[in-house]
């Protein structure tokens, strides 16, 4: 069939126009479509190439703007905008289930991919500063039982509640004496104790860490945690603050610590009681110096008492000494009698093989202005007297004690019938020279063999100087203040322990599993003052010290960290009357 020209260039006129057209209603406003083209711009080129005339252009725009204007009139008004209209109505954008958890998805992955960039958490991981905050403690109840011996003496006081109440009249002819209290040598007594500790241990950087630990307590005494139960009638127990310091361990065998904090110095409980903390400064050491030997060493200052700021003279009335003319007993502060303990300590371990391990160490320990003084003439009427400070703050038994106080009586026409009220203060110094020694054979994981000992003398320790002053240790036959000195300067002790952890239930760090055990035997002499007996065992004996005698003990672990564990004490006095006491122990502890 033929083409004809005229016909096809008709055709493609009609369908640019049909084009433009569409473009036109399919454009509101005549903005340009999503293809970039604008529907007027198209129109003027059709009629300057002759497609359409002006007249037919002119039309195709004005029904297109009367289309856009129609279509405009009949479209649902538009969904209003979330929020609160000037008429107090609200509108609440509806979000549809399905939007709801892709948005809460969405939000979940944007936070985990957030968390793990900035090293905050991690899948399966608690965030970092958890993992610098160690929590540990233990729980221990006892089941406790005293045994005292019928034919002890009952001539003993109770020095540490004379000197931490009001001053014991000593003049036993004066008007209204009233004697001392004395401790109890012939009554049995049973009771059951708790002791719980709870500690938090914080890496602040890789060489600072901080060590904070409560602790239960009946006192405020340096040498015991536990709360006897049903003491205070079923009353809740006293929590105390047993440590807290700061731990500064700049080089790998270097530390320093400051506060209150765990013993630092290597001991048995012949000196230091195994729950003592020391407050103050230490400075510890270590390191290897050949194959299989180690070299340590301790240094540190200790304030043991502080004087209180107030100390002085109350209501005093000013006295003229009738021999040198100066005033006595004017109303004044006295001098500060603060008290310190300096040690140090050098050791040496090695291996000789992998089973043999052998330990010694050798320390001094200076207890500066722990003696007592005969104070200034003291008008025997005033409340407090120049060296009343020098008191024990806390004191268990078996030092020799002297009267602190120098009472005048001017002015009174009976002197021998006026009181002489006193306090007690140490009568010997104390610079302790120690040594100790351990050695360890293991068999295997399950048997282990340890033989350890301690010797200590008092190198301050005079007999001439209290002889002159002493109050008690003076002889079998000896009442208080009437007989002869009979105390010592020195003691010792040797232990023998078998099993397979040997400090179970013991001093230091220990773990546990199920079936470890451990026991032990063991002969003490501690002489009346050997060592400070506020600081020593409180267990054997009646605790301090002017004791000897046996100690027999074993632990078994029934679980992971917890022991069951028996221990029998029999010890008496060496010094004084005759004081001898068997104590018995059952104890189920766990520690964490």
């Amino acid at each position: 069939m033929m083409k004809v020209p005229g016909q096809t260039g008709r055709l493609k006129s009609l369908l640019l126009a049909a084009s433009a057209g569409a473009a036109l209603l399919g454009s509101p406003a005549f903005a340009q479509d999503d293809t970039g083209i604008d529907p007027r711009q198209l129109i003027e080129q059709m009629v300057a190439e002759n497609i359409i005339t002006r007249e037919q252009a002119d039309r195709m725009i004005s029904n297109a703007r009367a289309a856009t204007i129609q279509a405009r009139a009949q479209a649902p008004a538009p969904l209003p905008q979330a929020g609160v209209a000037a008429d107090g109505t609200q509108t609440v954008t509806y979000v549809s289930p399905v939007v709801r958890e892709q948005i809460a998805q969405q939000v979940r992955a944007e936070l985990g991919t957030q968390a793990q960039a900035e090293g905050w958490a991690r899948p399966g991981e608690t965030p970092e500063w958890t993992r610098r905050i160690q929590l540990y403690g233990d729980v221990r109840v006892r089941g406790e039982a005293r045994r005292y011996d019928d034919a002890n003496g009952d001539i003993f006081w109770d020095y540490d509640a004379i000197n931490g109440g009001q001053p014991q009249n000593v003049n036993a002819s004066s008007t209204g004496y009233i004697d001392a209290p004395f401790l109890n040598t012939l009554e049995d007594r049973q009771r059951f104790r708790l002791r719980a500790r709870l500690g938090v241990k914080a890496q602040i950087t890789d060489w600072i860490t901080a060590d904070i630990r409560l602790a239960t307590g009946a006192s405020s005494s340096p040498v015991s945690t536990n709360q006897t139960m049903g003491a205070d009638g079923s009353g809740k127990y006293h929590l105390w603050l047993d440590r807290a310091s700061i731990r500064l361990a700049p080089t790998e065998n270097v530390a320093l610590e400051f506060g209150r904090f765990a013993n630092p110095l290597w001991m048995s409980d012949l000196v230091f009681d195994n729950d003592m903390n020391f407050d103050g400064v230490a400075i510890s050491g270590q390191g290897a110096v050949a194959d299989g030997v180690r070299l340590f060493g301790t240094l540190g200052a200790f304030p043991v008492f502080n004087t209180d700021l107030n100390f002085g003279t109350r209501n005093a009335p000013t006295i003229i000494d009738p021999e040198t003319g100066g005033e006595i007993g004017t109303g004044r502060p006295f001098k500060s009698e603060d008290r310190y303990l300096f040690a140090t300590q050098a050791g040496v371990e090695f291996n000789p093989t992998e089973q043999i391990n052998v330990k010694l160490a050798g320390g001094y320990y200076h207890f500066d202005n722990i003696a007592g003084r005969l104070s200034e003439p003291c008008y025997w009427t005033e409340l407090v007297c120049s060296t009343d400070a020098l008191r024990p703050a806390f004191q268990q038994h078996g030092n020799t004690m002297m009267a602190l106080r120098d009472p005048l009586y001017i002015g009174s026409p009976n002197p021998e019938l006026e009181p002489d009220n006193q306090y007690f203060g140490l009568a010997s110094k104390f610079e302790l020279l120690h040594i100790r020694a351990q050695a360890e054979y293991r068999a295997n994981e399950r048997f282990g063999v340890r033989l350890e000992g301690d010797f200590v003398k008092n190198l301050g320790w005079d007999r001439d100087a209290i002889s002159a002053i002493a109050w008690n240790n003076l002889g079998p036959n000896g009442d208080t203040y009437n007989g002869r000195y009979d105390g010592g300067d020195a003691g010792w002790q040797a232990r023998l322990t078998v099993g397979s952890v040997m400090n179970l239930n013991l001093a230091g760090d220990w773990q546990a599993k199920r079936g470890d055990w451990n026991a032990w035997v063991a002969y003490r002499r501690l002489e009346s003052d050997a060592v400070v007996d506020a600081f020593a065992d409180s267990d054997f004996h009646i605790g301090g010290t002017n004791n000897r005698g046996w100690q027999i003990g074993g632990n078994y672990a029934i679980a992971r960290n917890t022991i069951l564990g028996f221990r029998w004490l029999s010890a008496e006095e060496i010094a004084s009357a005759p004081f001898s006491v068997d104590r018995g122990f059952i104890d189920l502890m766990t520690r964490f």
